[in-house]
């Protein structure tokens, strides 16, 4: 089969219009930039791993406009899940106008692209420490795993099922990750792709591999006092999928359209994880 590029876009963190993030960040702007710089890689797919908004920020109708026009534009589904800064229901029917299926919440849904299975799952957790999965959620899930994809399963979450590497990040992951990991244990799902700790890493739960991409609004500096970069981080992730693995790497917009020289990144991580 034809290997597929999926591109993720995590942690947008619009805010109201004329705001500016932390006072000085524009984030549509650095969301248009990744949607732009998404087109490089030609992507089959993008997914947006949640905090669309900052703060319950009512912007999701325009977010939905931009999101579709993309869709529209790289010619390929704009796949999104909320995150903990998105009010329950702000992700509905205006977005993931491609889904095959809903699940129990409005933004728990179904794609297939090109072989490869999309899961979306509402974490919550507005304006809460932790994300969760009730027990309707996880048997839905559970339920789409019991027949494989042809090219196995993507899962997104926004909170990841694994501890962050950030202490100020410390405690805010999934809350309940081991039922997941009794069903995603034997399943076809061949990466759980992640945001929300805004820095990039790369873990597993139990033998499933957990890729947490970099925000694209700023991201966390494991080396710095605050753990907070000064400036934006405007970067996303490019996962590539062939048959036998599936290579993950990041991106900075600023890079990718040739703005400035953009900060460094980290060397490509690749994970193998075969689908049956």
């Amino acid at each position: 089969m034809k290997p597929l590029t999926v591109v993720q876009v995590s942690d947008t963190h619009l805010c109201p219009e004329g705001q500016l993030l932390h006072g000085s960040i524009d984030t549509w702007q650095l969301t248009e930039q990744a949607f732009e710089a998404a087109a490089s890689f030609a992507p089959d797919a993008v997914v947006v791993t949640g905090d669309v908004s900052d703060r319950g920020a009512k912007i999701h109708r325009r977010a939905a406009q931009i999101f579709n026009q993309a869709q529209q534009d790289l010619g390929c589904p704009v796949i999104t899940i909320p995150g903990n800064h998105d009010p329950l229901g702000a992700i509905a029917e205006s977005f993931n106008t491609k889904r095959l299926s809903t699940g129990p919440y409005p933004a728990d849904t179904v794609h297939e692209v090109m072989g490869l299975r999309i899961i979306g799952l509402d974490t919550g957790g507005f304006q809460q420490a932790q994300g969760q999965l009730n027990r309707e959620q996880l048997d839905w899930l559970a339920s789409l795993l019991t027949v494989p994809a042809p090219r196995g399963t993507f899962l997104l979450l926004h909170h990841p099922p694994v501890e962050a590497t950030s202490q100020a990040r410390a405690g805010r992951g999934l809350h309940n990750p081991m039922e997941l990991a009794a069903i995603t244990a034997g399943s076809d799902i061949r990466m759980i792709l992640s945001g929300h700790y805004h820095q990039m890493a790369t873990s597993q739960l139990m033998n499933t591999p957990v890729f947490m991409a970099p925000a694209v609004s700023y991201n966390m500096n494991p080396f710095a006092p605050t753990q907070i970069l000064d400036e934006p981080g405007a970067a996303f992730a490019v996962h590539q999928v062939s048959q036998s693995s599936v290579d993950s790497f990041a991106v900075s917009s600023a890079q990718a359209l040739g703005l400035n020289d953009g900060p460094s990144l980290p060397a490509p991580v690749k994970s193998s994880q075969p689908s049956d």
